[in-house]
């Protein structure tokens, strides 16, 4: 077969190969089958390391497979100092050369020519003969020829094969990434439904004090309700008993007021029901507040908002200060009412344990350009400045150790800004201290639902 032949017979089998792997094989075979040796090895380089990858002959002893398959440095044996000087080679005699490198397989000659592409040897072909001087220069022109031939193609190939492989990890990655986010998701939702329950708890007292007192005057009304159906119920015995009322039953009439205590019931009725009322109220206020509503987005009325949070935190707030309420007219706001209602919890809530006996807190809502404000301040001693930089950082806490967990401001901030697009501000000094909420107007359609749910 001419040169020519041998080399077209190679190129069309070299472009039939899909992938890399099946192109190094195709390499090797049609070289051993056309050039009648009597094996040939595809080296690849691979960080100055030169890499079995496939093989004809001896060393392929089934398809696809390489037996004992080794690496070579690159500059050692005679594979490597071709891949380094970018030379071809025929050794006629490999025991007479210090430079080759013994093995089970070993030949009496050599025949090595470099794979360049872009002055980069990314390869070495390589032949062995159990004959002494079994190559010509005419093969090694032929075989530095395929090499030159096939240096682009394996190029290209190994180019796609490494996309392939990134673009694999980069899903895999990006799949990790996914999970991870969602984790960090549900952790969230965790920590901040966590936090709700620390501020509950710490409620619970103040709660239970708002409970008592109208539960107390409702069981105290309720038996002396119970008093009064007695004796009514007693006077209607003593009418049904007697046909004909003797002096001495209007006697017994007239000592029962029944009219009095109808009047007495009426009222002792009205205050039961206001009584419990109120219980009810502030239990579905807490309620509320506790419920995991994380996804719920509506319109909300912000004053109303902050009545509710008030009333849950009553109690608290009569014990150690003064409360002051100024509404101004707030249009409804859209976005998370449960969250935002966290957020004046969290605020208020800090602003009651910041404040000195008997001290004061002002809430303040009015409009100012595209946001609704809500000011929040207490006349306790202020924030130090060097914590005010801090002050929304995960795990930053002025608290002493068991008594703050550091999420509280941190989830705020995340609820107002991220959450809602809004801003939150916090101004201080020796005298008071002042957090400004600002949520932005929107409407159903503006608001970015994405960070919502």
């Amino acid at each position: 077969m001419s040169d020519l032949n041998i080399i077209s017979q190679f190129a069309t089998a070299m472009l039939k190969a899909a992938t890399l792997d099946d192109l190094l094989w195709a390499i090797s075979k049609n070289i051993g089958e056309t050039l009648g040796f009597d094996d040939c090895v595809i080296y690849l380089n691979d960080n100055n390391s030169l890499i079995q990858k496939a093989a004809f002959g001896i060393k392929n002893p089934t398809k696809r497979n390489l037996y004992n398959e080794i690496k070579i440095p690159v500059g050692k044996g005679i594979v490597g100092y071709v891949a380094q000087s970018q030379a071809s080679e025929i050794v006629a005699d490999t025991t007479v050369d210090h430079r080759y490198i013994w093995d089970e397989f070993s030949g009496k000659s050599e025949l090595a020519v470099p794979i360049i592409y872009e002055d980069i040897t990314i390869g070495v072909i390589d032949s062995e003969s159990s004959l002494k001087n079994a190559y010509s220069h005419n093969d090694m022109e032929v075989l530095q020829i395929i090499a030159n031939i096939a240096a682009p193609r394996i190029a290209s190939a190994q180019y796609c094969s490494e996309l392939k492989q990134t673009q694999s990890q980069l899903e895999e990655t990006n799949d990790k990434l996914f999970n991870s986010l969602e984790q960090l998701k549900e952790n969230q939702e965790v920590l901040v439904q966590n936090e709700k329950m620390v501020s509950i708890g710490l409620l619970a007292a103040g709660v239970a004090h708002e409970i008592n007192n109208p539960l107390a005057f409702s069981i105290s009304n309720v038996s002396y309700f119970k008093e009064c159906i007695k004796d009514i119920t007693n006077m209607h015995q003593v009418i049904f008993e007697h046909e004909n009322i003797s002096p001495k039953i209007k006697q017994q009439l007239q000592s029962i007021n029944y009219m009095q205590s109808l009047e007495e019931i009426t009222e002792v009725v009205g205050e039961t029901a206001n009584g419990l009322l109120r219980i009810k109220n502030i239990v579905s206020d807490l309620c509320g507040f506790a419920r995991n509503e994380e996804k719920e987005v509506s319109n909300f009325d912000v004053n109303k908002g902050i009545k509710i949070v008030t009333n849950i935190l009553k109690g608290e707030i009569n014990n150690n200060c003064h409360l002051e309420l100024d509404f101004g007219q707030i249009p409804d706001l859209y976005g998370n009412e449960t969250k935002i209602h966290q957020v004046f919890m969290n605020i208020i809530l800090n602003a009651v344990q910041a404040s000195r006996n008997n001290g004061l807190i002002s809430v303040k809502t009015y409009l100012d350009e595209n946001f609704a404000c809500i000011d929040i301040t207490d006349n306790g001693l202020g924030i130090a400045n060097e914590n005010l930089q801090n002050i929304f950082t995960p795990f930053f806490t002025t608290k002493p150790v068991g008594q703050g967990t550091g999420l509280g401001l941190y989830i705020c901030y995340k609820i107002i800004t991220e959450e809602h697009g809004g801003q939150i501000k916090v101004f201080s000094n020796h005298h008071k201290t002042t957090f400004r909420i600002m949520l932005p107007l929107h409407s159903a359609d503006q608001l970015n639902l994405h960070n919502l749910t």
